[in-house]
Protein backbone atom coordinates (compact mmCIF):
# COMPACT_ATOMS: atom_id res chain seq x y z
CA UNK A 1 0.00 0.00 0.00
CA UNK A 2 2.83 2.39 0.87
CA UNK A 3 4.53 1.56 -2.41
CA UNK A 4 1.29 2.31 -4.30
CA UNK A 5 0.85 5.63 -2.49
CA UNK A 6 4.46 6.55 -3.27
CA UNK A 7 3.96 5.66 -6.93
CA UNK A 8 0.83 7.81 -7.16
CA UNK A 9 2.59 10.72 -5.44
CA UNK A 10 5.54 10.51 -7.81
CA UNK A 11 3.18 10.35 -10.79
CA UNK A 12 1.38 13.50 -9.62
CA UNK A 13 4.69 15.29 -9.19
CA UNK A 14 5.68 14.33 -12.71
CA UNK A 15 2.39 15.65 -14.08
CA UNK A 16 2.85 18.93 -12.23
CA UNK A 17 6.42 19.31 -13.44
CA UNK A 18 5.40 18.50 -17.00
CA UNK A 19 2.82 21.29 -17.07
CA UNK A 20 3.89 24.84 -17.95
CA UNK A 21 4.47 26.97 -14.87
CA UNK A 22 2.29 29.70 -16.35
CA UNK A 23 -1.44 29.15 -15.93
CA UNK A 24 -2.65 31.80 -18.34
CA UNK A 25 -3.05 31.96 -22.09
CA UNK A 26 -2.42 34.82 -24.55
CA UNK A 27 -6.20 35.04 -25.07
CA UNK A 28 -6.76 35.47 -21.34
CA UNK A 29 -4.10 38.17 -21.17
CA UNK A 30 -5.76 39.93 -24.11
CA UNK A 31 -9.13 39.83 -22.34
CA UNK A 32 -7.58 41.47 -19.28
CA UNK A 33 -5.92 44.15 -21.41
CA UNK A 34 -9.21 44.93 -23.18
CA UNK A 35 -10.92 45.39 -19.82
CA UNK A 36 -8.11 47.62 -18.52
CA UNK A 37 -7.93 49.78 -21.65
CA UNK A 38 -11.71 50.16 -22.04
CA UNK A 39 -11.89 53.54 -20.20
CA UNK A 40 -8.85 54.86 -22.09
CA UNK A 41 -9.39 57.07 -25.13
CA UNK A 42 -6.11 58.94 -25.50
CA UNK A 43 -2.84 59.82 -23.76
CA UNK A 44 -0.67 62.92 -23.77
CA UNK A 45 2.64 63.38 -21.95
CA UNK A 46 5.81 65.43 -21.91
CA UNK A 47 8.76 63.41 -23.15
CA UNK A 48 12.50 63.72 -22.58
CA UNK A 49 15.15 61.51 -24.20
CA UNK A 50 18.74 61.33 -23.05
CA UNK A 51 21.24 59.33 -25.05
CA UNK A 52 24.14 57.68 -23.30
CA UNK A 53 25.93 56.98 -26.58
CA UNK A 54 24.86 59.05 -29.56
CA UNK A 55 27.44 57.33 -31.75
CA UNK A 56 25.41 54.11 -31.72
CA UNK A 57 22.14 55.63 -32.89
CA UNK A 58 22.92 55.36 -36.59
CA UNK A 59 23.47 51.62 -36.24
CA UNK A 60 20.05 50.91 -34.75
CA UNK A 61 17.87 51.52 -37.81
CA UNK A 62 15.21 54.02 -38.83
CA UNK A 63 12.61 53.21 -36.17
CA UNK A 64 15.06 53.68 -33.30
CA UNK A 65 16.55 56.82 -34.81
CA UNK A 66 13.06 58.33 -35.13
CA UNK A 67 12.54 58.05 -31.38
CA UNK A 68 16.00 58.94 -30.10
CA UNK A 69 16.32 61.78 -32.60
CA UNK A 70 13.72 63.74 -30.68
CA UNK A 71 15.53 65.03 -27.61
CA UNK A 72 12.40 66.39 -25.91
CA UNK A 73 8.80 67.06 -26.77
CA UNK A 74 5.23 65.83 -26.50
CA UNK A 75 3.96 62.31 -27.08
CA UNK A 76 0.32 61.80 -28.09
CA UNK A 77 -1.67 58.60 -28.56
CA UNK A 78 -5.27 58.04 -29.54
CA UNK A 79 -6.81 54.59 -29.42
CA UNK A 80 -6.47 52.30 -31.21
CA UNK A 81 -3.61 53.15 -33.61
CA UNK A 82 -2.78 56.86 -33.75
CA UNK A 83 0.61 58.14 -32.53
CA UNK A 84 2.35 61.50 -32.63
CA UNK A 85 5.68 62.82 -31.36
CA UNK A 86 6.40 66.55 -31.47
CA UNK A 87 9.73 67.93 -30.40
CA UNK A 88 13.18 69.07 -31.36
CA UNK A 89 15.85 67.06 -33.14
CA UNK A 90 19.28 68.73 -33.23
CA UNK A 91 17.58 72.08 -32.61
CA UNK A 92 15.05 71.68 -35.42
CA UNK A 93 11.37 71.29 -34.67
CA UNK A 94 10.06 67.95 -35.93
CA UNK A 95 6.88 65.89 -35.84
CA UNK A 96 6.43 62.15 -36.35
CA UNK A 97 2.88 60.95 -36.96
CA UNK A 98 1.57 57.43 -37.45
CA UNK A 99 -2.08 56.81 -38.28
CA UNK A 100 -2.77 53.12 -38.74
CA UNK A 101 -0.05 51.97 -41.12
CA UNK A 102 0.66 55.42 -42.58
CA UNK A 103 3.61 57.38 -41.25
CA UNK A 104 4.38 61.08 -41.70
CA UNK A 105 7.59 62.99 -40.90
CA UNK A 106 7.49 66.80 -40.73
CA UNK A 107 10.62 68.88 -40.13
CA UNK A 108 11.59 72.30 -41.52
CA UNK A 109 11.29 71.88 -45.31
CA UNK A 110 10.78 68.10 -45.04
CA UNK A 111 7.49 66.31 -45.52
CA UNK A 112 7.71 62.54 -46.00
CA UNK A 113 4.96 59.91 -45.93
CA UNK A 114 5.41 56.17 -45.93
CA UNK A 115 3.31 53.02 -45.77
CA UNK A 116 4.81 50.91 -42.97
CA UNK A 117 2.38 47.97 -43.00
CA UNK A 118 5.06 45.64 -44.36
CA UNK A 119 7.87 47.37 -42.46
CA UNK A 120 7.39 46.31 -38.82
CA UNK A 121 10.81 47.71 -37.89
CA UNK A 122 9.56 51.21 -38.71
CA UNK A 123 6.16 50.97 -37.03
CA UNK A 124 5.31 52.42 -33.64
CA UNK A 125 3.06 50.60 -31.18
CA UNK A 126 1.94 51.16 -27.61
CA UNK A 127 5.04 49.42 -26.22
CA UNK A 128 7.13 52.21 -27.74
CA UNK A 129 5.47 54.52 -25.25
CA UNK A 130 5.46 52.05 -22.36
CA UNK A 131 2.13 50.24 -22.16
CA UNK A 132 0.23 47.24 -23.50
CA UNK A 133 -2.75 47.47 -25.84
CA UNK A 134 -5.08 45.04 -27.56
CA UNK A 135 -3.78 46.37 -30.89
CA UNK A 136 -0.60 44.37 -30.28
CA UNK A 137 -2.66 41.17 -30.57
CA UNK A 138 -4.29 42.40 -33.79
CA UNK A 139 -0.96 43.13 -35.47
CA UNK A 140 1.00 40.18 -34.08
CA UNK A 141 0.75 36.48 -33.39
CA UNK A 142 1.27 36.29 -29.62
CA UNK A 143 2.54 33.19 -27.84
CA UNK A 144 3.89 32.44 -24.38
CA UNK A 145 7.43 31.13 -24.65
CA UNK A 146 8.62 31.14 -21.06
CA UNK A 147 8.15 32.22 -17.49
CA UNK A 148 10.17 33.85 -14.77
CA UNK A 149 9.66 34.31 -11.06
CA UNK A 150 6.21 34.85 -9.64
CA UNK A 151 3.62 36.18 -12.06
CA UNK A 152 6.03 37.13 -14.87
CA UNK A 153 5.67 35.45 -18.27
CA UNK A 154 7.60 35.90 -21.50
CA UNK A 155 5.57 36.61 -24.63
CA UNK A 156 6.70 36.46 -28.23
CA UNK A 157 5.13 38.87 -30.71
CA UNK A 158 5.57 37.96 -34.38
CA UNK A 159 4.21 40.54 -36.89
CA UNK A 160 1.36 39.25 -39.04
CA UNK A 161 2.47 41.50 -41.90
CA UNK A 162 5.98 42.20 -43.05
CA UNK A 163 6.69 39.94 -45.97
CA UNK A 164 10.11 38.35 -45.67
CA UNK A 165 10.97 40.39 -42.56
CA UNK A 166 10.97 37.72 -39.84
CA UNK A 167 11.76 39.97 -36.90
CA UNK A 168 9.94 39.56 -33.59
CA UNK A 169 9.72 41.01 -30.09
CA UNK A 170 9.94 39.20 -26.76
CA UNK A 171 8.07 40.86 -23.88
CA UNK A 172 8.36 40.08 -20.18
CA UNK A 173 4.99 40.85 -18.58
CA UNK A 174 3.74 40.79 -15.01
CA UNK A 175 0.34 39.22 -15.63
CA UNK A 176 -0.88 40.16 -12.15
CA UNK A 177 -0.49 43.89 -12.81
CA UNK A 178 -0.24 44.07 -16.64
CA UNK A 179 3.06 45.90 -16.30
CA UNK A 180 5.48 45.34 -19.20
CA UNK A 181 8.85 44.82 -17.52
CA UNK A 182 11.24 44.25 -20.41
CA UNK A 183 11.19 44.12 -24.20
CA UNK A 184 13.74 42.70 -26.58
CA UNK A 185 13.55 43.38 -30.33
CA UNK A 186 15.06 40.78 -32.64
CA UNK A 187 16.01 40.97 -36.31
CA UNK A 188 14.98 38.30 -38.81
CA UNK A 189 18.43 36.77 -38.42
CA UNK A 190 17.67 36.08 -34.76
CA UNK A 191 20.11 38.71 -33.51
CA UNK A 192 18.86 41.00 -30.76
CA UNK A 193 18.63 44.61 -31.86
CA UNK A 194 17.73 46.48 -28.68
CA UNK A 195 16.47 45.89 -25.14
CA UNK A 196 14.06 48.12 -23.21
CA UNK A 197 13.68 47.97 -19.44
CA UNK A 198 10.45 49.56 -18.16
CA UNK A 199 10.19 51.15 -14.69
CA UNK A 200 8.35 53.87 -12.70
CA UNK A 201 4.73 53.09 -13.56
CA UNK A 202 1.64 55.28 -13.47
CA UNK A 203 -1.96 54.28 -14.21
CA UNK A 204 -3.84 55.33 -17.33
CA UNK A 205 -7.55 55.91 -16.73
CA UNK A 206 -7.09 54.18 -13.38
CA UNK A 207 -6.57 50.68 -14.79
CA UNK A 208 -3.76 50.38 -17.34
CA UNK A 209 -0.12 50.83 -16.24
CA UNK A 210 2.32 52.89 -18.30
CA UNK A 211 6.07 52.96 -17.67
CA UNK A 212 7.25 56.53 -17.30
CA UNK A 213 10.88 55.46 -17.66
CA UNK A 214 12.21 53.25 -20.48
CA UNK A 215 15.93 52.51 -20.47
CA UNK A 216 17.47 51.21 -23.70
CA UNK A 217 20.45 48.87 -24.07
CA UNK A 218 22.33 47.58 -27.09
CA UNK A 219 22.99 43.85 -27.70
CA UNK A 220 26.21 44.09 -25.68
CA UNK A 221 24.30 45.35 -22.64
CA UNK A 222 25.60 48.91 -22.89
CA UNK A 223 23.16 51.65 -21.96
CA UNK A 224 22.06 53.62 -25.00
CA UNK A 225 19.57 56.08 -23.59
CA UNK A 226 16.53 56.74 -21.44
CA UNK A 227 13.04 57.93 -22.31
CA UNK A 228 11.11 59.57 -19.47
CA UNK A 229 7.57 60.95 -19.30
CA UNK A 230 6.03 63.49 -16.97
CA UNK A 231 2.62 65.12 -16.72
CA UNK A 232 1.04 61.98 -18.14
CA UNK A 233 -2.64 62.67 -18.79
CA UNK A 234 -5.34 60.37 -20.14
CA UNK A 235 -8.59 61.20 -21.94
CA UNK A 236 -7.73 64.80 -22.75
CA UNK A 237 -9.84 64.79 -25.94
CA UNK A 238 -7.21 64.68 -28.68
CA UNK A 239 -8.63 65.62 -32.10
CA UNK A 240 -8.29 63.27 -35.07
CA UNK A 241 -6.81 66.17 -37.06
CA UNK A 242 -3.70 65.94 -34.89
CA UNK A 243 -2.95 62.62 -36.59
CA UNK A 244 -3.96 63.59 -40.13
CA UNK A 245 -1.72 62.50 -42.99
CA UNK A 246 -2.60 65.64 -45.02
CA UNK A 247 -1.20 68.22 -42.58
CA UNK A 248 1.86 70.29 -43.37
Amino acid sequence: MKRLALTITLALICVILACPVWAITPAQILARIKAAEAPLKDVKAEMAITSANKGNISDMGAGYADIVGLEKGIISYKKPDKFRMDGYARGIKASLVQNGYRKLVLAAMIRQTEDVKDKPGKRFNSLDIGFLSSRLWLENTVTIVGSAKGSTVELRLVPKSGGKDKRHDNIWLDVATLKPLKREKYLGSGAMRIRYVYTDFEMLAGKLPIATTSTMYNPSGEKMGTVTYKNVKANVGLADSLFSMTQR
